[in-house]
This record gives C-alpha cells, sequence and structure tokens, in this order.
C-alpha cells in the first residue's frame, strides 16, 4: 500500500490530489489541507 507524506508538514494523508485534478470526499469530522505546489494533501484531525 502506498502511503501519501505532505512535504509541507510531513504528516502521512489519506488523499493526495495532484494539481489540475478535482475530487469529493464525505467525512464526518474535521479535515485539515495543505496546498503545495504538487497539489494538496487532506489530513484528517481528531
Amino acid at each position: 500500500m502506498t502511503t501519501n507524506v505532505c512535504p509541507t508538514c510531513e504528516e502521512e494523508a489519506f488523499r493526495h490530489v495532484p494539481i489540475g485534478e478535482t475530487t469529493s470526499i464525505d467525512t464526518i469530522g474535521s479535515v485539515e489541507i495543505c496546498v503545495t505546489e504538487g497539489g494538496a494533501y487532506f489530513h484528517g484531525t481528531r
């Protein structure tokens, strides 16, 4: 299984979306999003 590690905060992300692509998420709880030159990284928060 591949892990997505955010280059900004160096934490594992549950989803990485490259620049130019779209996504949607359905989640309960909070999500932190880091945006980088390589795309967006979605982190679940507790």
